[in-house]
């Protein structure tokens, strides 16, 4: 009876709700849209991360990543090997050797870290072969092909099939110069990575810093995310101690930063949104009872107690927020799917995302759980903004409200 009431209490004064319900549903649509597209951010960044530079897992020798001295390679790889091929929890591997050298060309020079893949076992763990967007990966030239990045070709003012040199430090400590020819020019959503790595065939890094079979890295990917822990603790159960295997979260700190704060912030964005809302309903809630002050001092008087009150203004209030929270949540799900399938296109910042390690489309996102978690949001801001009009309500003494 008292829910019935309230329902017909909010439609007294329509324009007044809604008002009210509109101001939450956009309020509430804005919010989502702005937590979807931080979430697509975050998620573009570790997904590029992971697809690009990380994987799941590395394995390195304990001392390699303080100054990637070449020296601290991997002892027995094959005994890595054979412990990570027994693992069905991971979906492929691949070895790396790796050095820091400069390349140069008639038209400058640029540091980078060089990477000495297997390019078929690369495949299984990077995306670099689906990002040469000039020449190929790893085809057409037999000798000594390198892969540079778009921004390492514009830097030293090369195309594909031009020779640049390496200048680096082989396993003796002498210094080498070797011609490479670019079989292929790629482009990633992270300019600071491009600038910074450039790929050729691991034999042929081993070759000329004369250290064939070593590798300096394994890279990994697991069937899922949720296993990368349990896969780390068991290969460091199996595999000596001079090793450091590590997550991706502990590789880049950040990209652990950036998803462990993510739903935090998700929340904290949307709780300041629906507590300014919250006022909103709080000043609708106080001008209906001041209008209904005699209305409310008859009910008194005839009997009605206090406790029926008060929940006549929390329903009230319960029915303002969830109508417009429901509105705001449908429209907020059809623009995040729609968005979320044709991306949006950021191209006129796409420098600064870059830098960011995003693309240029962006693709907001949010998990079902959302929603739910928002409609005990939107409900539990309810009851918050009921309370102080109620009790003002509960205040009013019947002959005193009766007269006015």
């Amino acid at each position: 009876m008292i829910a019935a009431i309230s329902w017909r209490n909010v439609w007294r004064t329509k324009l007044r709700s809604l008002v009210i319900i509109m101001a939450i549903a956009i309020g509430l649509t804005g919010g989502v849209l702005s937590v979807g597209v931080f979430n697509g951010l975050a998620e573009q960044k570790m997904r590029t991360a992971i697809d690009t530079q990380t994987a799941h897992i590395q394995i390195h020798k304990k001392g390699f990543t303080d100054d990637y001295d070449i020296h601290y390679f991997l002892e027995n790889p094959d005994k890595i090997v054979a412990a990570i091929e027994k693992d069905k929890r991971i979906k492929s591997f691949s070895t790396r050797t790796i050095s820091e050298l400069m390349i140069r060309t008639a038209n400058g020079s640029a540091g980078v870290q060089l990477l000495g893949i297997n390019p078929e076992a690369e495949k299984s763990i990077s995306t670099i072969w689906e990002s040469v967007v000039d020449g190929a990966y790893f085809e057409g030239i037999k000798r000594n092909p390198i892969l540079i990045s778009q921004k390492t070709a514009e830097k030293l003012k090369v195309k594909v099939k031009s020779k640049i040199i390496l200048s680096m430090l082989d396993g003796d400590g002498n210094a080498v110069d070797a011609g490479f020819r670019v079989v292929g020019i790629f482009k990633t959503s992270s300019s600071m990575f491009d600038e910074a790595t450039a790929f050729v065939r691991q034999g042929d890094l081993q070759r000329l810093t004369l250290m064939k079979g070593v590798n300096h890295e394994i890279t990994i990917k697991v069937t899922d995310l949720e296993e990368v822990s349990p896969v780390i603790a068991s290969l460091k159960s199996n595999l000596p101690d001079d090793l450091q295997i590590e997550s991706w979260k502990e590789v880049q700190p950040e990209l652990a930063y950036i998803s462990d704060m993510t739903g935090q912030m998700n929340f904290l964005f949307l709780g300041i949104i629906l507590f300014a809302l919250a006022f909103g309903i709080l000043n609708t809630m106080l001008m209906a009872i001041f209008e209904r002050i005699k209305e409310i001092g008859v009910l008194m008087a005839v009997g009605m107690n206090k406790f029926k009150i008060f929940m006549m203004i929390v329903f009230e209030t319960i029915f303002l927020a969830l109508i417009g929270g429901f509105i705001g949540i449908v429209i907020s799900a059809i623009l995040m799917l729609w968005l979320g399938n044709q991306g949006i296109n950021l191209s006129v910042v796409g420098e600064g995302l870059a830098a960011y390690g995003v693309g240029q489309i962006l693709y907001p996102q949010l998990s079902g759980a959302f929603y739910f978690q928002l409609i005990l949001m939107v409900f539990f801001t309810a009851i918050f903004s009921s309370i102080y009009p109620a009790f003002k309500a509960l205040k009013l003494k019947p002959v005193e409200a009766i007269h006015g």
